[in-house]
């Protein structure tokens, strides 16, 4: 690779990184284990300054991610017409939302799976490290 391009890869602040996390993707890739193997699935979400949170049907792979499990989480955009984009990474841990007047709240709220009408298994996943790169238009 020449310089050139090398250089074109800008680092997100933690404040870039969260905004974009925040308000400019609302479908992620969940990357997490199951069965001793590596498993990437999308998630519609919402974030907030120290969280991710979804809603998956009780029983599937995504809610093996519920107790406390080690986890990825990624959402981009890219431009490919002009070799730019962003992404953003965020790892931590993923714990099953029990409270039972956080889960009222969260299914008053304005997140709804595309994948599932069950409202019954809600997972939070702590940032606990966000990142996130950025490659501006040429």
């Amino acid at each position: 690779m020449d310089s050139e391009r090398q250089t074109r890869v800008h680092e997100l602040s933690n404040a870039e990184a969260l905004e974009l996390l925040q308000l400019h993707a609302h479908v992620g890739r969940l990357g997490f284990i199951v069965d001793g193997r590596p498993l990437i699935l999308p998630v519609n979400y919402l974030a907030d300054e120290v969280s991710i949170v979804f809603c998956t049907q009780p029983g599937s792979k995504l809610s093996a991610v519920g107790a406390g499990a080690p986890v990825a989480f990624e959402v981009d955009d890219s431009r490919a017409l002009y070799h730019a984009g962003w992404s953003v990474v965020v790892k931590g841990n993923a714990r099953e939302v029990t409270d039972h007047d956080e889960l009222d709240e969260l299914r008053r709220g304005p997140l709804h799976s595309w994948a599932t009408q069950s409202t019954e298994h809600w997972v939070r996943i702590d940032i606990e490290e966000i990142t996130g790169r950025r490659i501006p238009e040429s």
